[in-house]
């Protein structure tokens, strides 16, 4: 998928240049080459699982403490509407601050996905994609938490349905060597 064609833009000179103002600043051309996607070998990310792990354990046991929360934040707020109390009133702020507090922390588990160089697909099942290649091909390599010893993948159209195991017998980069501390 390309992004906008930006050195097409003519600054009306006739020359094919670009006016100076029509530039992108640096910082915002290099944000947007950061957000393309690392594409990593099976090999990568099989090294990664081990912290990818841990990483996920704690993003779905924080997905879950914050979806209790809310849950119960959102009961009592119906409660608070016909009873008035300040015992409800300091619970309804305490839950609101364990809310703020899982989002922020959830964002923070996040970004160590992404900075692994994965997405976080699903909190609450510990569901990560990773780009990669097959064939020519790019696909998503999946990993998660409820089978934390498989790996699976789908083409970049199709949906986690769609997946297939990775058959490591069949993928060369895939050996035990690939896998940190003998971990599988």
């Amino acid at each position: 998928m390309e992004g906008p064609d930006f050195g097409s833009s003519d600054s009306g000179s006739g020359s094919g240049q670009r006016a100076r103002s029509d530039r992108l600043p640096i910082e915002i051309t290099k944000k947007m080459q950061a957000r393309q996607p690392e594409i990593l070998s099976l090999g990568d990310v099989l090294k990664r699982i081990s912290l990818l792990k841990r990483i996920v354990r704690d993003i779905v046991d924080c997905y879950e403490s914050f979806r209790k929360s809310k849950e119960f934040l959102d009961e009592l707020a119906v409660i608070a509407r016909k009873f008035s109390s300040s015992e409800i009133e300091e619970t309804i702020n305490r839950l609101r601050r364990e809310v703020s507090d899982h989002e922020r922390a959830l964002e923070a588990y996040e970004k160590e996905i992404r900075d692994l160089g994965g997405i976080l697909k699903d909190r609450s099942r510990g569901l990560a994609y990773f780009y990669s290649e097959r064939d020519n091909r790019k696909i998503f390599l999946i990993w998660e938490l409820r089978e934390p010893d498989l790996l699976s993948w789908h083409e970049l159209d199709e949906t986690f349905s769609d997946r297939v195991p990775v058959d490591f017998h069949e993928d060369a980069r895939a050996s035990a060597v690939d896998y940190p501390d003998g971990e599988r």
